[in-house]
């Protein structure tokens, strides 16, 4: 009930007024904290595809966390793509892999939304469906997932630049094989 007004909310703040998102967004998450509600925001810095340089994928709400994916384990994985004649897959599954583990690692409880950076435009269907068939081998509750734009003035975009830049250091940093086992079926 109170996550259905909630979604009814939103909805009508963000249709009604574009041009105020910020403050009604800020209103809307200060009564989800209070209604126990958990809004987290994903973003990457360094797209998947940038198999030259190393990918940073974070998250933020009240607590921000980073993980890392370096180019040679992108470069590995992307050769095992290609071993298994999926090499368009390899972008779109490494992203999903990385999303869940950052969930994972996060350790965050009581998460009702998940809003993911739009960063690849009309594949939200399909990264959904990657995402909750992933998402389901390491969580039971099932929460609100969504590709928005973010922008550069958020919480979450900031964090993943500054750890991109070496400003900060990120809290975990992805190996081989357990985004492997998460990507390649």
């Amino acid at each position: 009930m109170l996550l259905n007004n909630f979604k009814k909310a939103h909805r009508w703040a963000i249709f009604n007024y574009p041009k105020k998102r910020c403050v009604i967004i800020k209103k809307i998450r200060e009564k989800a904290k209070f209604n126990s509600f958990m809004i987290i925001e994903i973003n990457q810095s360094n797209k998947i595809e940038q198999t030259n340089k190393d990918s940073i994928v974070g998250l933020a709400n009240e607590k921000t966390f980073t993980v890392l994916i370096k180019s040679k384990i992108k470069r590995k994985l992307q050769e095992e793509f290609r071993k298994q004649n999926k090499p368009r897959l390899f972008v779109y599954r490494t992203f999903v892999a990385s999303v869940v583990l950052l969930l994972k690692y996060a350790r965050l409880k009581n998460i009702s939304k998940i809003i993911i950076d739009e960063e690849y435009y009309g594949k939200d269907k399909m990264l959904k469906s990657m995402f909750l068939e992933t998402w389901s081998r390491f969580f039971k509750e099932i929460p609100e997932v969504s590709f928005e734009k973010i922008g550069r003035k958020s919480k979450v975009h900031s964090v993943c630049y500054l750890t991109m830049k070496g400003k900060h250091k990120p809290n975990k940093v992805i190996e081989f094989e357990e985004i492997k086992k998460l990507a390649l079926k």
